[in-house]
């Protein structure tokens, strides 16, 4: 076992939170509306907030990738391990708590936004792992 290469993980993270950053835009767009869209992120600093969160949210998922990679191996398997199992920690608790606390968002009912996220979060996470190497 190795230790972990973080200048890799930093790399694949900003790399995975790019391209959750571009999903994720994608998707509120397709769901919400660009009205929408565009009306909620004018004057306020929620785009800069949701920039830092997935880009902690990318590194974070690399880092987890790496972490587990010895175990599991190398390759898109272990790096939708990994971002299952980041998903399961931190937009699970996301979705939880949007659905109890602010009820009068129109959000899209049954499971369309938990599955549309886990399938954001493993192939962010797969790009990320694309970029770590120990």
């Amino acid at each position: 076992m190795g230790t972990i290469n973080w200048k890799r993980v930093v790399l694949g993270g900003m790399l995975a939170g790019v391209v959750l950053i571009a999903l994720s835009t994608a998707s509120t767009a397709l769901l919400v509306g660009q009205q929408a869209l565009r009306a909620a992120v004018q004057g306020t600093a929620a785009p800069l907030f949701f920039v830092f969160v997935f880009l902690f949210l990318g590194i974070l998922m690399t880092w987890w990738y790496a972490a587990i990679r010895p175990r599991f191996g190398a390759g898109p398997k272990t790096a939708a391990i990994a971002g299952l199992a980041v998903w399961l920690i931190a937009i699970g608790q996301m979705l939880k708590s949007v659905a109890l606390y602010e009820p009068s968002l129109n959000l899209p009912a049954g499971p369309v936004l938990p599955i549309l996220y886990v399938g954001m979060i493993i192939a962010s996470t797969v790009a990320g792992a694309w970029v770590y190497q120990e």
